[in-house]
């Protein structure tokens, strides 16, 4: 399949955002508690701009491959797991990443950021995984 320019620019977006989220989570810093919560603050903004990325850019590909319109980010990755392009354990994790980022989105609490901090690593994965499968579909 002959991928679009658009496409391949908005994939190139989110494999250098996915990149930057990577490098974000692995840089160790030694700051008071105001410097952490800056730090904190910046790795859950990567996160939520990649995870925003991430669905628009499968939409786009699942449009293309398989002609499914989807409007939602989770239809967009319940049509991806439906078209066998990812399993069932990655489609439940790239839905964790969605109700993850409404959660920061739509209901500010302390008690949500920390638990969306703590799995910023395990949504890396998942998001470092759907990068590569819309690179190499095939």
């Amino acid at each position: 399949m002959e991928l679009p320019e658009k496409y391949i620019v908005e994939l190139n977006n989110f494999q250098k955002a996915v990149q930057s989220f990577e490098k974000g989570l692995t840089v160790s810093f030694d700051l008071d508690e105001t410097g952490m919560d800056l730090i904190k603050n910046g790795q859950i903004q990567k996160f939520e701009y990649c995870t925003e990325l991430a669905w628009k850019v499968s939409k786009m590909f699942l449009e293309l491959d398989t002609g499914i319109l989807a409007g939602s980010p989770k239809m967009v990755y319940k049509g991806l797991f439906q078209s066998r392009l990812i399993d069932e354990s990655h489609y439940l994790a790239l839905f964790e990443t969605i109700e993850h980022r409404n959660m920061l989105s739509h209901i500010y609490k302390e008690e949500m950021y920390d638990i969306v901090y703590a799995d910023l690593s395990k949504h890396l994965l998942a998001l470092k995984k759907l990068a590569d499968i819309l690179a190499s579909p095939d």
